[in-house]
C-alpha cells in the first residue's frame, strides 16, 4: 500500500520527470519485515519523533514536487480508531507569516499549486482504492 502510494504521488508530482536525488535516496528503504520496522527508519519524520510508528499520530516521508521540496507524504492515524489513512501534506501555509508583500503573488501562487496538486494525489489514491480520509468517510457513511 505504501509503496503504490508513492508510486501514485511521484507520477503526479514530478508528471514524468525523475524526482531529485535527495527524493530518491529517501526511497531507498532498509529490509523491514513489517511496515512498522520499516516506519522506524530515519527517512520518516514521526509525531511525536521519539514514539515508536505504532504510538504515532503523523507519519511523513518528505517527496517534494517539481516547485516546492517540502511536500510530503504522510500517514495520519484517524481520531480514536487504529485506522490510517494517506494524505498529501503541502507543508506551505506557514509560509504566509513570513512573507514580504512583493512576495506575496508569487507564495500565492505556489501555494495554489500545491492545493491542486494535494488533491490530484489523494484522488489518484481514492481511485486506486488506498486508504483515504475520504474513502474513511465514505464506508463509515455507508455502514463498512
Amino acid at each position: 500500500m505504501l509503496e503504490e502510494g508513492v508510486r501514485l504521488y511521484l507520477a503526479e508530482a514530478y508528471a514524468g520527470s525523475s524526482p531529485p536525488l535527495e527524493v530518491r535516496a529517501r526511497l531507498e528503504w532498509p529490509s523491514a519485515d513489517s511496515l512498522e520496522a520499516l516506519l522506524a527508519a530515519p527517512m520518516f519524520e514521526r509525531s511525536p519523533a521519539d514514539a515508536p510508528p505504532a504510538e504515532c499520530q503523523r507519519i511523513r516521508l518528505r517527496l517534494g514536487n517539481r516547485s516546492y521540496p517540502h511536500m510530503k507524504l504522510g500517514l495520519d492515524r484517524v481520531p480514536e480508531t487504529e485506522d490510517w489513512v494517506l494524505v498529501a501534506d503541502s507543508h506551505d501555509r506557514q509560509l504566509m507569516a513570513v512573507v514580504q508583500a512583493h512576495e506575496r503573488a508569487a507564495l500565492e501562487t505556489l501555494l495554489q499549486h500545491n492545493a491542486d496538486l494535494k488533491m490530484r494525489i489523494e484522488r489518484r489514491w481514492t481511485e486506486a482504492g488506498l486508504p483515504t480520509f475520504e474513502r474513511f468517510i465514505r464506508g463509515r457513511l455507508s455502514g463498512r
